[in-house]
This record gives C-alpha cells, structure tokens and sequence, in this order.
C-alpha cells in the first residue's frame, strides 16, 4: 500500500491552538467576578457483574464503578462564556473540557480550548447520565468494555468523549420554518501514539494528551439536519497519530433520530480506517461499528430502554489475541426508575457475542444523579 499524503496544516497554524485557547479563555474570564455562574453535573454509581466466564479479569473492569463530573459555565457577557468540566471515571480524574465560546450569531460561533470534538449524535449524549442506559454504544465505548485492552480489540471505533485541544466554528441555519441545519468544523491535535501500532485512549487524557505529538492538526465536522422530531447527520475526521506524522487515521459515520408513537429511535453506524507498521510494512487497521436504540416513554416513573450494537475489527493483529477479523454482537435492556428528576435507579442486562472468544453476559445495578 503506497503512503497516504500528509496533512498540508503548517507547522505554525497547529502551534497556535494552544495560546489561542488561552487567550480566548483569559479574555474570557476577566471579568468572571461580575458574570453569571452556573454549576451542573453528575454522579453515577453502578455495580457491574460479568458472568458465564471462568476469569472475569480476563475480560475487563467489574465491581463498583464510579463516574462522576462537575462542570462550571461562567455567562461573561451576551456573546462569551467560559466551560470547563472535571471527571472521574476508569481514566481517573482528568479535566476533560476547559474552552471559551464566542457567540458571534445564531450562524457563527466558535469555541476554543480543550473541548468536545463535534462527531456523531452521541458525542453530546455521552455522560451517563445523558442517556438511557448505563453503558455506551460499542462504537464509542471505553473502559467499560468486555476485552477493551490494548492487547484484545483496543476499544471501539471511537472513544467518546473525545475531548482534544483545539477550535470549532459552528452554527445553525434555518430553511423556512421547518428545516434546521447544523454544522460544525474543527481542527484539533488529533489522536496520539508513540508508535504505528494504533493509538489507545490512555494517550488521549494522560498529561501529554494536552499536547500534540507531530505538529499536525486533525481536522474534520459534522453536519446534521432536523426537521421536527425527525434527525439525520454525517461526521467526518483525519490525522495523522505518530510523531512523525507519517501514518494516518479517517474515520466517518452516518446518524438518525425520529420520535414515534411516543418511542425515541437511535441509530448511528460509523468506520475508521488507520493506517500500522505491521512487521515493517504498512497495512491498514478497519474498524466498524453500530448501534441502534429504542427508548419507551415514561410510565408510572418508570422507563425502558433496548439496544442492539456491533463492532467489527479488520487487519492485522498486531499482537492481540484477536484473529485477522473479529467481532461483537450485544444486546442490552435497562429499566429505569426515577422517584424524582434529579435521580433514577437502574437495572440492565447484557448478552456478548464475540466471534473469537466465549459469550458473556453483564448485570448492571446502578444509580444515576444529576444536578
């Protein structure tokens, strides 16, 4: 496979994302004395069994597991205002957003600084609380997922959040009255290894995840059409992930939402496309991946929620345990009770199809706060 052609971003336009965040957020925070500040979160505590498995180690993290964010939003006047947003989760405590948002009008805006890079629908519905079950899709899925370590599938297609240092200019337009368009355009450092053998998320929210590792942005947007309660999008990114900028990634996906008959409908399918030194050669990692969500409406205080997902991967094994093709199919079920709007209890069931290893299934017992 011949090499892909280098990103053409110099050297000095990537160098610059770093003051320009700073100088937007200490523009913005000058006056912060004065502004207006508001304070959300949330906490989720879930109690995870892994079973039907001879060593549940083996297959990742189990036990009581605690995510908890606390995010401050600073109004600096009309048109600016301050976000930043403390986690804790299995990367433990990191400050995964800290940006500065300009509000120029309703069709133009930028944020600046370490934000929430605008790709997919779930990319703002990734807190737990957010959502109606307690694990993520398999697409985007992290630390929670069963044989998520860097010597079996890596994760999935794209860790959410996936927060990065950088700028996005977006807004929406409105076609009459009924038509919504929304689009947003980044450039950010993009996604980090020491070598061509894939990047993991550990690279992304360590300290040196604050810095770029090759002087090349990654660039990329999203565009998304609404009409009623009717939604469709495409994202798209590419960058470059080795410190010598020499082997790239591409990653692109598709995504609707429609309510019916009082039933919220999901679904999103996406694939990237990573470039790895295999034995001195290079080849070609593909990941794909799927989902699709049912969400009932509320009865009683009490809701449900079904998804059926899937991850593929394709390449070479580059000293997994995964074969040249390897895949998962789950499906999942949560119930959901909530005695008030501020906290539910939760209760989900999982069952792992995996190609190359043993079925698993998951017990989940949670409870969700938001404040």
């Amino acid at each position: 496979m011949s090499p892909r052609p280098r990103s053409k971003t110099p050297r000095h336009i990537a160098r610059a994302i770093g003051p320009l965040a700073a100088a937007l957020l200490l523009a913005g925070a000058t006056p912060c004395l004065a502004a207006r500040w508001t304070w959300s979160g949330s906490g989720v505590v879930d109690f995870k069994g892994i079973h039907r498995v001879p060593d549940a180690n083996e297959l990742g993290k189990h036990g009581a597991i605690v995510e908890w964010s606390i995010k401050p939003n600073v109004e600096v006047s009309e048109k600016v205002s301050v976000t930043a947003r403390l986690c804790t989760s299995c990367h433990g405590l990191t400050i995964d957003q800290a940006y500065a948002e300009v509000r120029l009008r309703r069709e133009v805006n930028l944020e600046a600084g370490r934000i929430n890079v605008p790709f997919g629908d779930y990319y703002q519905r990734h807190d737990p609380a957010s959502d109606a079950l307690l694990s993520k899709p398999l697409p985007f899925e992290m630390g929670h997922m069963l044989r998520y370590q860097a010597t079996q599938f890596n994760l999935g297609v794209l860790p959410m959040p996936y927060v990065d240092s950088g700028a996005t200019l977006f807004g929406d337009v409105w076609l009459g009255e009924a038509l919504q368009i929304w689009y947003g355009v980044f450039g950010a450092n993009g996604f980090r290894s020491q070598n061509a053998q894939d990047f993991t998320f550990k690279d992304q929210v360590s300290t040196a995840g604050f810095e770029d590792n090759n002087d090349r942005l990654s660039w990329g947007g999203r565009l998304a059409l609404a009409r009623g309660e009717v939604t469709a999008g495409g994202s798209y990114l590419q960058g470059e992930y080795d410190p010598a900028a020499a082997y790239g990634y591409r990653a692109w996906g598709v995504d609707g939402s429609a309510r019916l008959l009082g039933f919220q409908l999901r679904a999103e399918y996406l694939e990237r496309d990573t470039e790895v030194s295999d034995a001195g050669a290079r080849r070609t990692l593909e990941k794909k991946g799927f989902y699709g969500q049912i969400e009932t409406p509320a009865w009683r205080k009490m809701s449900a929620a079904w998804r059926i997902d899937g991850l593929l991967r394709e390449g070479p094994s580059l000293g997994t345990d995964n074969d040249v093709s390897s895949g998962i199919l789950r499906w999942a079920l949560c119930v959901s009770v909530a005695p008030a709007l501020e906290y539910s209890f939760r209760a989900q069931y999982e069952h792992w199809r995996f190609t190359d290893f043993a079925d698993a299934d998951v017990v989940h017992v949670g409870l969700v706060v938001t404040y």
